[in-house]
């Protein structure tokens, strides 16, 4: 009697595990690529020594934030034609492989401006983070039907440009009399937590529509700069974690502390590596 229990037990954590095993394999697929992107993602992944199983994530339309996938990507880019180094992303390469983006221009112009927009926040030698961040604007337009998203923002959100971000950190830096050893430190996406540069922030967050004193910072402009291949709707909950624990350490009536904390130390990665993206712009606005 106890043999049959045993072997009935094994059984039934056989069963679990195969059950188990089939819905983590099954969690997250998309629809398949195309076959001419799927062609080009295996000549990629055997040319940069990739592991095979990542292959079978890839034809899935599953693509995660990694190094490899990113230098997948921009290999298939290439490849099928919708990205280039110095062009960036190519929407005459997607529209070839989704004929249906043909039709409508402003799901093409929102993809467009996404990727522009994000393409900035990459460090300027990385071209595969350029070309995933790139590609991941268009996969968020696909899995919303090539519909235009919903926005959080009754107004539409400005276009985004490094350049002229490094120009207001320099704008802001003289007006408030910052002392050259700090704006070296800035220029290397450096921001101490001092008096000085936390008047710096909040000034470089008004100026740019990244934050007001009232509403704090504008999850709907920092989605569009940094949202990565996050959903709105998650990257506004990430965010909201992240300012909820900063808000019982500033001063309510301290509103430099609050951008500070609220804006910068929410955002910090980002921030840094937008400003070395476009650290070429320093020397122009100095």
């Amino acid at each position: 009697m106890a043999a049959c229990s045993l072997r009935f037990n094994i059984a039934a954590v056989v069963l679990l595990f195969v059950q188990f095993s089939t819905v983590a394999a099954t969690f997250g697929a998309r629809e398949p690529p195309p076959l001419p992107l799927r062609e080009a993602q295996a000549a990629c992944v055997k040319f940069l020594a990739i592991c095979e199983d990542r292959l079978k994530q890839y034809n899935n339309s599953i693509y995660p934030n990694d190094h490899d996938t990113m230098c997948m990507v921009r290999c298939a880019g290439i490849i099928v034609g919708f990205w280039d180094d110095t062009q960036g992303l190519k929407l005459e390469g997607l529209v070839n492989l989704f004929p249906q983006l043909a039709a409508d221009t402003n799901i093409q112009q929102q993809i467009r401006s996404c990727a522009e927009q994000r393409v900035t926040t990459c460090p300027a030698p990385d071209t595969c983070a350029k070309a995933y961040n790139a590609f991941r604007c268009f996969l968020e337009a696909k899995d919303n039907g090539f519909e235009a998203k919903q926005s959080y923002s009754l107004q539409p959100p400005k276009v985004f440009n490094g350049q002229e971000f490094i120009r207001s950190l320099s704008i802001c830096a003289k007006i408030l009399r910052i002392p050259q050893s700090l704006r070296d430190l800035y220029m290397k996406g450096v921001f101490p937590n001092d008096d000085k540069t936390r008047s710096l922030i909040r000034c470089v967050g008004i100026r740019n529509e990244l934050y007001d004193d009232v509403n704090g910072p504008n999850l709907a402009q920092l989605y569009n700069l940094f949202g990565g291949g996050l959903s709105e709707a998650d990257f506004r909950r990430r965010a909201n974690i992240c300012m909820n624990a900063n808000q019982p350490l500033s001063d309510a009536q301290d509103k430099n502390a609050q951008a500070y904390r609220k804006l910068y130390l929410c955002f910090k990665d980002f921030f840094g590596a937008l400003i070395r993206a476009n650290a070429k712009f320093a020397v122009v606005c100095a």
